[in-house]
């Protein structure tokens, strides 16, 4: 048998007031840990919440990935456009200039 480990955490509960908080309360808050299991039982659990941690990780990790692929292919997106778009420009400037050119010489 696992001897019984008994915590105590004191709870605060505050009162917030402009930029001053004042404790109004304090409330002793014991919790047991391992409270008398078979160490097989305890190492079990702690295996399975391992287990459950170590999946959730890996699916996040997964997650991080297709989020950092999908901005840069966002970023790409955004400066293939830009890209496109100062050559639109560019090229409408030069129509601009030439109608402009065009209609000065048959002012004329």
């Amino acid at each position: 048998m696992l001897s019984v480990t008994i915590c105590f955490d004191v709870k605060m509960v505050r009162f917030k007031r402009g930029k001053a908080a004042v404790v109004l309360e304090e409330e002793a808050v014991s919790r047991q840990d391992d409270f008398e299991e078979e160490p097989f039982a305890v190492l079990q659990k702690l295996a399975s919440e391992e287990a459950k941690l170590k999946e959730e990780k890996k699916n996040l990790d997964s997650l991080r990935e297709k989020l950092l692929s999908k901005i840069q292919e966002e970023i790409d997106n955004k400066r293939n456009n830009i890209q496109k778009l100062k050559s639109e420009i560019k090229d409408l400037k030069f129509s601009c200039e030439e109608l402009t050119k065009t209609f000065k010489a048959g002012a004329k």
